[in-house]
């Protein structure tokens, strides 16, 4: 049985915490009709075949032209920009036949991208975004933005983010990896993760990485990693290794490479981070290390907010 997510408001972090059930009933995918936004439908709908998810495909009909003095376009040019953009929504449908098996709605309209996701996230009460980020700086370009960044910032349901290094897996559960700082967005990701892994008969592998060694005076060094492993294991709910025998890595050096090499040392068909609330996004590190990961990763990378906003 895969384990149900539900809505309820942020637990004390001091707390034991259960075995939730996860369940992506309602999945919405933002697609420009790129390569990578291919990838994502596809691991969305091998996540929906997982769930029986009901799928909502969204594409953004821009009103104006890109470049230097962007203007509005003509009624009758809009028209027909908008008639092309539904019947090439109606042939990428039509060129997935797994989709057939699912319930499908697909939304195409003028608009900025982030602005239509977030209207059909919030109208159709989905709980898993699934978007495609192309460029090999497209999260580290914060004042130009991206979409996958933007949806990142502002979604209130966890995330999925196919990078550019992404391909599409046929178990996206199998291998799980939670890489944490430890913070208080750790909880609700470590439920997911968990959840996930336990679901789906899979690995868990539980990340923590330091710049550098802790040093505090007269304490011993295997004192406090073994403090830091008890704060690992405390994350995970009590009967996780009735589901799967989650294995605690801790790890020093540069977060973002260090994600990067373990994820690919352990298969990790999924990564699992935590996000930080919106008045957090202003600090640099995190959305360095996030976008390093998302570019570098080879498996899809899950953002799960602390709670829901």
């Amino acid at each position: 049985m895969i384990p149900e997510m539900t809505n309820s408001p942020p637990r004390d972090e001091s707390l034991d915490l259960a075995t939730h059930v996860v369940h992506f009933s309602r999945i919405l995918v933002g697609t420009d009709y790129s390569k990578q936004a291919s990838v994502a439908l596809r691991m969305a709908i091998t996540i929906g075949e997982i769930f029986g998810s009901e799928i909502f495909l969204v594409h953004a009909v821009p009103p104006f032209v890109y470049g230097e003095g962007s203007e509005l376009m003509p009624p009758e040019s809009l028209t027909a920009l908008l008639d092309a953009a539904k019947e090439d929504m109606k042939e990428l449908v039509a060129s997935e036949p797994r989709l057939k098996a699912l319930r499908v709605q697909t939304a195409v309209d003028y608009g900025g991208g982030v602005d239509l996701i977030d209207h059909v996230a919030e109208k159709a009460k989905v709980n898993l975004i699934v978007v495609g980020s192309q460029g090999a700086s497209g999260l580290e370009r914060l004042l130009l933005g991206s979409t996958a960044e933007t949806v990142l910032r502002k979604a209130a349901c966890p995330v999925l983010v196919v990078g550019p290094n992404c391909h599409a897996e046929n178990h996206p559960f199998r291998s799980v990896l939670f890489a944490t700082d430890l913070e208080s967005t750790s909880l609700r990701a470590a439920q997911y993760a968990s959840a996930l892994a336990e679901g789906a008969d899979g690995r868990l592998t539980v990340l923590h990485v330091v710049k550098e060694f802790p040093r505090l005076p007269g304490v011993e060094s295997d004192v406090v990693e073994a403090r830091i492993r008890q704060h690992l294991q405390s994350l995970l709910p009590a009967d996780v290794e009735l589901f799967c025998k989650p294995k605690l890595r801790l790890e020093y050096g540069s977060p973002a490479e260090v994600i990067t090499g373990v994820a690919e040392s352990e298969s990790a068909s999924l990564i699992v981070v935590g996000l930080r609330d919106r008045k957090a996004f202003a600090e640099h590190a995190p959305w360095s290390t996030l976008s390093h990961v998302i570019r570098e990763a080879k498996c899809g990378v899950l953002g799960v907010r602390g709670h829901l906003l």
